[in-house]
């Protein structure tokens, strides 16, 4: 399993007094962009990414966590970093490496900033393409 941290239909959307979001599904990255956005994941692709804008942010630091969970409940990966925004706006990815072994069914990803649940987003993952 490899994580690190640096939908389709409708982007799920967040909004605080601090900060919006807009977050959705990639099946991968180029020089840090995401090359589509998918409704569906695989666990035979290479990552599920999920694809953070951020917007309207102070200029402070935000300690995030991201909890990737599969559809039996089982927490299966973690990412916690810092983001410092220079500007009002702010990108971030968190992606899940899949293998054969998980288990398909819908995938959560809870977004917390601050220690508190900001969002979550929400595919549905099958294992075969």
């Amino acid at each position: 399993m490899l994580l690190s941290a640096t939908t389709l239909a409708a982007p799920t959307v967040a909004a605080t007094d601090s900060y919006n979001a807009v977050a959705y599904f990639t099946s991968g990255l180029i020089d840090g962009e995401p090359v589509d956005q998918i409704d569906t994941a695989y666990l035979s692709q290479d990552y599920i990414v999920l694809y953070v804008d951020w917007d309207k942010m102070r200029l402070r630091a935000y300690r995030t966590e991201v909890r990737i969970v599969d559809p039996n409940g089982e927490l299966v990966g973690k990412i916690r970093n810092t983001i410092l925004p220079s500007s009002g706006r702010y990108y971030t990815y968190y992606y899940y490496r899949p293998s054969p072994a998980d288990t398909p069914g819908d995938w959560t990803y809870q977004v917390y900033v601050d220690g508190r649940n900001a969002f979550e987003a929400q595919i549905p993952v099958l294992a075969a393409e």
